[in-house]
């Protein structure tokens, strides 16, 4: 066999360096690939880095996308930049690897905590392929490698083993995609799935899909919204993705007839877990399912009235915004909400919402990030 090399490229402190040079497979092995054939990835070696350089503060950046792990340690998107927080968003690290990208609006991310973190870009160039960078030193080096697929949803379960779900092109309410799986960080993409219609264990064209979880290695479901009154697009695997079946859901009470954007699951603890799905209807409404059992089964809680964003801090704390001037909270998983009145925040566009305990949240909005202390009562604005 043709002894060829991958490498993971290393971007540290402006240098460029060549590691963890792995095995290539040959072209039969490649066409395995290709018809689905799982094979184990390559191992990557272990990489020496050099001592984490100082991070340069980005004053008043306008960010796209925050994603705070706790009160004081999160992430954060700008214009070309990667960025991350240690004060609460007081002020914004720059965490960007070398000549990274200059579009945030095709960057994904996924982070696991403080240091371990994955980005990944599209080819602007030739959208079928990519870039995914890692980072396992809060962003003070990161590894690069092309993957491929471009614009995609990746989450991972550890810091070894995650996933793609990638677009292969939409009609009215319809779309094909490819599923992949990395087993050693993003240093190799195998796909585990590709549309193929006609087939009663594949995913089916219908529906915009718009999110991938994994429970765990073999569990996973696929969400989607689609243009159909009373029905709930919810697909699962029990095979790591390579077959996939419905996921019959009950629509809830009072909504019987309205149209669903159902989101990917959240998993907390292993076996309980929330599914949030916007209902779509001359009342426009949330709801979370609950599962106490992986995911075996789901049951409708009591849908809230909002259009608004919700941030999901644990299987039980729930905030959900109406989109004006009120905040919703559960401590239940959703089967009971209270609700308390909002100052109005300033901007159009309430970008995200992210909340880590029952009080401190933030919202970002297209007029910057604004912080609370008190569950959403009165704002601040972030860096002032």
């Amino acid at each position: 066999m043709k002894n060829n090399c991958k490498t993971w490229i290393l971007f540290l402190s402006g240098i460029l360096l060549l590691v963890a040079c792995v095995p290539v497979p040959s072209s039969q092995e490649e066409n395995e690939t290709e018809s689905l054939s799982a094979r184990e990835p390559a191992a990557t070696p272990p990489i020496e880095f050099l001592a984490t350089p100082a991070f340069e503060i980005v004053a008043a950046p306008s960010l796209t996308k925050i994603e705070m792990l706790d009160e004081q340690n999160g992430w954060g998107q700008a214009a070309g930049l990667v960025l991350r927080t240690e004060d609460g968003g007081e002020t914004w690290l720059d965490a960007t690897p070398e000549d990274a990208f200059n579009d945030p609006a095709y960057a994904r991310s996924a982070f696991l905590d403080e240091k371990i973190g994955w980005i990944l870009l599209e080819d602007l160039d030739s959208p079928t392929v990519g870039t995914i960078y890692r980072t396992t030193d809060g962003g003070a080096s990161w590894l690069w490698r092309n993957t491929p697929f471009g614009r995609s949803y990746i989450g991972f379960l550890d810091a070894e083993n995650g996933y793609a779900l990638t677009g292969l092109g939409a009609g009215v309410g319809s779309e094909g995609v490819a599923i992949w799986e990395t087993k050693n960080g993003g240093g190799d993409f195998d796909r585990t799935f590709v549309h193929q219609p006609g087939l009663d264990d594949s995913l089916p064209y219908s529906g915009i899909k718009n999110g991938i979880t994994f429970r765990d290695k073999r569990n996973g479901w696929v969400s989607a919204s689609v243009p159909q009154n009373g029905f709930i697009w919810l697909y699962r695997t029990r095979d790591g993705g390579f077959t996939w079946a419905h996921q019959g859901l009950t629509m809830p009470n009072g909504y019987e007839n309205a149209q669903t954007s159902v989101r990917a699951p959240l998993f907390f603890d292993g076996m309980r877990g929330l599914l949030p799905i916007q209902l779509l209807a001359e009342e426009m409404a949330m709801v979370f399912y609950r599962t106490d059992d992986g995911g075996e089964s789901w049951a409708a809680t009591l849908p809230v009235p909002t259009r608004g964003k919700f941030s999901v801090i644990s299987g039980d704390e729930i905030v959900v915004w109406d989109g004006s001037a009120s905040i919703f909270f559960t401590v239940d998983g959703g089967e009971t909400w209270s609700f308390h009145a909002s100052e109005w925040l300033p901007g159009d566009i309430l970008r995200e919402l992210d909340f880590v305990s029952a009080t401190k949240g933030w919202a970002l909005t297209d007029l910057g990030l604004y912080h609370t202390e008190d569950g959403g009562k009165t704002w601040d604005k972030s860096g002032d």
